[in-house]
Formats: C-alpha cells, sequence, structure tokens
C-alpha cells in the first residue's frame, strides 16, 4: 500500500475508479447496501438511500468510529425485504456479497428488485490480495449449494477455512490443530447470526463464473467489469 503525505493512494484510485463507473452506469434512484466508511462515488443527479444490516451505533463500533453511512435504515443484502419488486434503478454493494451466505440467492433477490436495464454494481474483494489468498476459492457447486439451502450446509466450512487459512494470515501466523479447529467452528457456526466473516472468496475469474451460473436463476448480463487494486467491480443489468 503506498502512502503520500498522510494520503492512501490506493484508496484514491479505488475510489477514482468506482467513480469512473458509475459516472457511466448510474442514474435515477436507488441505493447502497452496506457501505459503511466508504460509500460509492455517484454522480450529482442520482439519488441514493444508504441502509445496513447493522444500526448506527454498531457501525461505529465495527468501523472503530470513522465516519459511515446506512445505520439510519435497515437493508438485509441477502433478502431484499421490504423493497418492491422492479422498484430501484440501482442498487450499489461494495466488499458486502463475500460476508453473506448465500452469494447467488443475493444476486436473484437484489435484480427482483432493481427495474429492467436497471444495474447491481459490485465490488468484491480479489482473494489474491486479501487475507483469504491462501484458502480454496468458492466454487459454482459450493455456491449453488447454498443457493439451494441459503448457505446451511456450507456454514461451518467457512468457519473452517477461516481458522485454517485465514486466522494465521491475520494474527501473524497463530494457528490451531485440526482437533481446535473444529471445536471453534462448531460452536461459531452455531453461532453464525452474531459473527462477520468472509463466508466465500473469488478472484476475477471465479467471480466471472459465479454470475454465469446466475443466469440460470435470474435474467442478467454482464455489462461491465475492472479489476483495481484488491477488488474487481462488476456492473450487472436487469434483461
Amino acid at each position: 500500500m503506498q502512502e503520500f503525505s498522510g494520503v492512501d493512494l490506493s484508496l484514491e484510485r479505488v475510489l477514482t475508479a468506482r467513480a469512473a463507473v458509475t459516472s457511466l452506469f448510474i442514474k435515477g434512484e436507488g441505493i447502497e447496501v452496506g457501505a459503511g466508511s466508504r460509500p460509492f462515488p455517484v454522480p450529482d443527479h442520482a439519488i441514493v438511500r444508504y441502509g445496513d444490516i447493522r444500526d448506527a451505533d454498531e457501525l461505529k463500533e465495527y468501523f472503530n468510529s470513522l465516519p459511515t453511512v446506512g445505520g439510519e435504515q435497515r437493508f438485509d443484502a441477502q433478502t431484499m425485504v421490504g423493497f418492491e419488486h422492479g422498484s430501484l434503478d440501482f442498487v450499489l454493494s461494495g466488499h458486502v456479497i463475500e460476508h453473506l451466505k448465500d452469494p447467488i440467492g443475493s444476486i436473484v433477490n437484489t435484480m427482483a428488485v432493481v427495474k429492467r436495464g436497471g444495474v447491481l454494481v459490485l465490488s468484491v474483494p480479489d482473494m489474491r490480495f486479501t487475507f483469504d489468498r491462501t484458502r480454496p476459492e468458492t466454487t459454482v457447486e459450493h455456491a449453488v449449494k447454498d443457493f439451494a439451502d441459503g448457505g446451511l450446509s456450507t456454514v461451518k466450512q467457512a468457519f473452517e477455512e477461516h481458522l485454517r487459512y485465514c486466522h494465521p494470515i491475520m494474527t501473524g501466523g497463530q494457528t490451531y490443530d485440526d482437533f481446535e479447529i473444529e471445536r471453534q467452528a462448531t460452536l461459531s457456526a452455531a453461532r453464525a447470526n452474531e459473527i462477520d466473516l468472509h463466508y466465500h472468496a473469488w478472484t476475477m475469474q471465479g467471480f466471472f463464473r459465479l454470475l454465469q451460473a446466475c443466469r440460470e436463476f435470474t435474467a442478467i448480463n454482464v455489462e461491465f467489469a475492472v479489476p483495481i487494486e484488491n477488488e474487481n467491480i462488476f456492473v450487472i443489468s436487469r434483461s
């Protein structure tokens, strides 16, 4: 990560890329889910409402008191409950889908509330440049299984992968033996709704494969995709 006079240049490049994408594809009225402390830049003519699964106090704690948006309204990126079908021109979602147990279901539910011709803009971490880099990539088969049961059958696997592959990177080398991984993963899976982690991880090519699989369940087109720093930005339209 490059810094100059206290400015994070990689963040500037990400925000510049996001702004370029939204200037091309965002118009009308829509929402951003899980914007947290880094909402998408949007054109002046766009009207955006912000919401999060956390309330304002929870957001403040999660983001270490950084300024955040979205705590006033509850938006569930998994279900999109509360939004009428075909009511939004766009949905923005940055670094959210990897936290959801059922990514295909999330895309299907989101596209249902987007108007025909409207778009979902996703920024998805590229696992090669995050603490997910040594874990197995989420396969289409895995995601389809999650779509069938809401992720119930694979939630424990996510905790096992986190403990085995991500935890050592995040803690500077702390590891657990197989018995302890099994014990902690079993306990964590039972409390999955209370614990936030990356349930899934993708490269750019892996997420493309996921989107191709989504076309079996909802009518979408991939309009645009671009890698930038540690994320990949996708623009998906409802056809």
